[in-house]
């Protein structure tokens, strides 16, 4: 027999399948929808970073409010609601996510992930400028730039020279339609999955099936799902050759140390008029969209502390947005009844 399928496999697919189609009856009926992009964002029941008090609502309030802002669509997903047959760490569930909000707002060309320990710190720097012909090409690094990272039980990280960012030699001649994933590398461990988009098609399609192919999810990886993607990039130019790898502050900064903060340093949106060294930088700077608190919580409180700091530097919310965004909570327009039910619609009464 060429193929079996144990009771667990069959029960998770039943259960994903069925939550697909939870949020497509969700979603049809929503008035307003339909936007090109979707930002996305998923918890566990508990999820949340340290004890900080009413973490979620402040997450909702960050990125739903964006959203509303520049008319994108909005899905916070649950996790458990999402899994992967033999998966021994819930990371893996954003592959079969990501297939569901293809799945339930069939007008989004882009899926926007982003970790629930990020924050939006600019507001006012709308996610589509990004993606743009006349923005993208200057925010990707360097042709010749390798890849990094390494694909093992370990997290030293690798420079692989024979494994460029893009199969393209010169920015000019880049041809952006042709980028199907867009996402960052760090100098530490390579490249991290924390804020990453999407496009739909049949190049994602195809990489959202290879993505969790029970090998990978057996093999022990240190970054799990991260490595995964990692080795198609390496093995496949398939796969590497549709992935545009953008400098880090323009999509996924992670937080400068305490002096920095304190001095609030500007980068000017966008990475605008800054040196090519800093530009290249890891650290965030008032003005970059992102800064992702990756591996926050290694130290007991450090996560309230600086989530805290963070939070207070970021460029504040318009209140007109705030309370669209609730207000689409309140319609049950927003894709959140099918995730987490702290952010879901509230109960009247």
């Amino acid at each position: 027999m060429l193929f079996s399928f144990s009771p667990l496999r069959i029960l998770c697919a039943v259960l994903t399948w069925l939550t697909i189609l939870a949020l497509w009856s969700l979603t049809s009926s929503i008035s307003g929808g339909g936007s090109d992009i979707v930002v996305i964002i998923a918890s566990n029941d508990g999820g949340s970073i340290g004890k900080l008090p009413d973490f979620k609502e402040k997450v909702f309030r960050n990125r739903a409010s964006y959203a509303h802002r520049h008319g994108y669509d909005f899905l916070w997903a649950n996790i458990s609601a999402f899994p992967v047959p033999d998966a021994p760490t819930p990371h893996w569930s954003k592959v079969p996510i990501l297939q569901a909000a293809f799945a339930a707002y069939p007008s989004a060309t882009w899926l926007w992930w982003l970790d629930l320990d990020a924050l939006i710190m600019t507001p006012s720097l709308p996610f589509h400028e990004l993606l743009s012909p006349t923005t993208l090409p200057s925010l990707l690094l360097p042709p010749g730039t390798p890849l990094r990272g390494i694909v093992g039980p370990t997290a030293h990280n690798v420079s692989h020279p024979t494994r460029l960012v893009s199969g393209w030699e010169d920015t000019r001649t880049l041809d952006t339609p042709a980028l199907q994933l867009l996402l960052t590398q760090d100098e530490m461990f390579g490249i991290n999955t924390g804020s990453f988009a999407l496009r739909r098609g049949a190049w994602a399609d195809w990489l959202l099936d290879m993505w969790t192919d029970g090998a990978f999810v057996a093999a022990g990886w240190v970054f799990k799902e991260q490595d995964a993607l990692l080795h198609l990039m390496l093995q496949h130019a398939r796969v590497r050759d549709a992935v545009g790898v953008v400098r880090q502050r323009a999509l996924n900064a992670y937080p400068t140390d305490r002096d920095e903060r304190e001095k609030g340093v500007d980068g000017g949106g966008w990475l605008g008029g800054k040196s090519e060294e800093e530009a290249r930088g890891m650290m965030w700077r008032r003005g970059d969209l992102v800064v992702h608190l990756a591996g926050c919580g290694t130290v007991e409180g450090s996560c309230d502390a600086l989530w805290g700091e963070m939070w207070a530097q970021r460029e504040g919310e318009r209140e007109e947005d705030v309370r669209g965004a609730e207000g689409r909570r309140e319609r049950g327009e927003w894709g959140v009844e099918v995730g987490w039910e702290g952010v879901g619609r509230r109960r009247r009464g």
